[in-house]
């Protein structure tokens, strides 16, 4: 009996370590791109892999989802980058856009969430709101930002937990976006937002059928 224990415990904790998938789809006028994150947890931490065409992300995820370190590749651009925090500071290094970057900025003193997708419905099971910080991936420039639960819509026929994403202070009048979670799992299942200037296409994310 202790054999069989031993056995099942052993397939059960393979079978928890092992990636797990998710795929999405990215409509922006008339562009749509495939989207897939791969999850795996081993050692405490959490390691979220993502790919949106030619631009891939790594992210390792700490305690309360906190992101520790972040990597950004894309080959088009030229950029393969890299960043860490440690004791209130990041160190950043790599190349962006082609540039080579070397440098250190200090945190803001809110924690750093770099994929609010992956863990704000987690983040806000018991919770209003969050303030945190980002780093906007267009300019690499530390934000601090706002999520914000919105309550329960219909999004593609069933219920989910909006949650408002915002810049702070007066930025807020500005700019939001919204994402959306399963109300059972809280899991993303959806993106409604406008990523760019003036009479850019809203872009949509949605869980692929």
């Amino acid at each position: 009996m202790k054999h069989i224990i031993t056995i099942a415990l052993t397939l059960f904790l393979t079978v928890f370590a092992m990636a797990q998938e998710r795929n999405y789809i990215s409509i922006c006028g008339k562009t749509k791109t495939s989207i897939k994150w791969t999850e795996e947890r081993k050692n405490g931490k959490i390691y979220l892999h993502t790919v949106q065409g030619g631009e891939k992300h790594e992210y390792i995820l700490g305690s309360g989802y906190k992101t520790e370190s972040w990597k950004i590749v894309n080959t088009s651009s030229n950029t393969n980058l890299s960043i860490s925090l440690n004791n209130g500071i990041y160190s950043i290094s790599g190349k962006f856009n082609g540039k080579q970057i070397s440098k250190k900025v200090k945190s803001k003193g809110k924690p750093w969430y770099q994929n609010i997708a992956y863990n704000a419905g987690l983040t806000l099971k018991n919770g209003r709101s969050v303030e945190y910080e980002c780093f906007r991936p267009d300019n690499m420039k530390l934000y601090t930002m706002s999520a914000a639960k919105k309550g329960n819509e219909k999004l593609d026929g069933k219920n989910a937990v909006r949650i408002e994403v915002s810049l702070t202070g007066f930025m807020s009048a500005f700019w939001s976006c919204d994402y959306y979670f399963d109300t059972s799992s809280l899991m993303f299942v959806g993106y409604k937002g406008v990523n760019g200037g003036p009479g850019t296409p809203e872009t949509k994310i949605s869980v692929a059928r």
